[in-house]
């Protein structure tokens, strides 16, 4: 009889254990089109989005349900063959439970204190967005119509400015609250880019080994180190590529031989890089003969373009590359995010500012060489 008792005490231990951890995800899709078509529960891998578990929209509605023991991230989907253009995937962290999905104009997920406060973010970073983008077209409206005036045109970027701050502080605050669940963590890998540097070292230094080993987040580790390597005040790292003859050239062929050496990211493919070379030139011929050197490190495909970027924009400095595209390992090496892209050197080869374009970059070389 003992025996038995015991057998039964464990058994309701078990069952009890078992409830508590216990998840049910109950969701609703307001698009008809969607009726009868499946629905996915799915995780993310370094390669894929893998399938875990599929579900049917039956009148409106479907559900999913299971054990949690430990809090996992997952993403729900509708069948993205219906409605493609739709933002139709969501991430909700899966943990014990009732949670909510609303696929409507704006998915939301609710039902557990991290995913209410994931949905309270997107709400916000939503009315954030609409605002910025009715300053944007306020601005183009005005710039068309002839009617912006300089004080206007403050006012708009100003608030522009400040309305991207907050959208900025917000999904700082969010992450910094966040990091120590999945959610939070994805969060944070699809927005660490308006994070400042030392921002995204706070961010990482609260998850674990284990965290920052994965590879996607390795690449970040990786950048943050690079972006330390080629700060203000650090010297310059070296480069050997190909020049437009296909010798071997370095950097050091040029800096710290006594004259400011302006390394000049660009790549025939690049519209920015094109509308912004005249400035360049200029400067080039402006200073040349007061000790500037232009290095040009290109980001093309081919030669055939290279040589012919070079001739269409009067490039007459000295040129680089690997014509590995965004591949070429330059790009790891001085954190390069975009082109075009400028580190200027001093006459020792140390580095004294970064991403000098228009009337900042005549500006810069005019106090160093008047």
């Amino acid at each position: 009889m003992r025996k038995v008792t015991c057998l039964f005490i464990l058994s309701v231990l078990l069952l009890s254990c078992q409830t508590n951890s216990r998840y049910t995800i109950q969701g609703v899709v307001e698009n008809k089109s969607f009726e009868g078509s499946p629905v996915y529960m799915q995780q993310m891998t370094d390669d894929a989005m893998v399938t875990t578990d599929t579900t049917v929209v039956l009148n409106g509605t479907f559900s999913f349900s299971g054990v949690a023991d430990t809090a996992v991230l997952r993403f729900i989907a509708l069948d993205e063959s219906i409605q493609p253009q739709q933002a139709n995937r969501v991430p909700v962290l899966i943990e014990p439970g009732t949670i909510t999905i609303a696929f409507d104009s704006l998915v939301t997920v609710r039902g557990t204190a991290s995913n209410n406060a994931y949905s309270d973010l997107r709400e916000r970073q939503r009315e954030l967005n609409i605002s910025l983008r009715q300053i944007a077209e306020q601005y183009n409206s005005a710039r068309q119509a002839g009617t912006m005036s300089e004080t206007t045109e403050a006012e708009m970027r100003g608030e522009y400015e400040r309305i991207h701050g907050e959208l900025t502080e917000l999904n700082l605050d969010y992450a910094r609250k966040n990091m120590n669940n999945e959610l939070g963590r994805h969060h944070f890998m699809t927005s660490y880019s308006m994070f400042e540097p030392e921002q995204q070292r706070e961010l990482l230094e609260m998850t674990d080994d284990n965290f920052r080993a994965r590879d996607n987040v390795n690449r970040i580790v990786r950048r943050l180190d690079n972006l330390e390597n080629v700060a203000v005040g650090k010297p310059f790292v070296d480069l050997t590529l190909n020049d437009t003859e296909g010798n071997s050239v370095s950097l050091s062929d040029y800096a710290g031989k006594g004259k400011y050496v302006l390394i000049d990211f660009w790549a025939s493919w690049c519209g920015p890089c094109r509308r912004e070379m005249p400035n360049v030139v200029a400067a080039y011929d402006k200073y040349k003969s007061k000790g500037l050197e232009i290095v040009g490190v290109s980001l093309d495909h081919t030669r055939e373009d290279w040589i012919a970027g070079i001739g269409d924009l009067n490039m007459t400095w000295p040129q680089m590359s690997d014509l590995k595209y965004w591949e070429s390992p330059v790009v790891e090496t001085y954190a390069i995010r975009g082109i075009p892209h400028t580190v200027l050197l001093d006459k020792e080869g140390v580095i004294i500012e970064k991403n000098l374009t228009g009337n900042r970059l005549d500006e810069k070389l005019g106090e160093l060489m008047p």
